[in-house]
């Protein structure tokens, strides 16, 4: 978690290693402790900057 890709060592994690969920998935079929709530910023309202949609 804290080499880039081109394998240098970094002080802090990768950024690229904040979804922890993308490794380290339940390895059993039971209800998660805490309810997803995560919503898109489309599903906000929210539009992109620059944006004049």
């Amino acid at each position: 978690h804290y080499m880039t890709r081109e394998g240098q060592m970094l002080a802090d994690v990768s950024p690229r290693r904040y979804f922890c969920t993308a490794c380290h998935v339940p390895q059993a079929e039971i209800k998660p402790l805490v309810e997803n709530t995560f919503k898109d910023m489309s599903e906000l309202g929210f539009k992109p900057a620059g944006s004049d949609q």
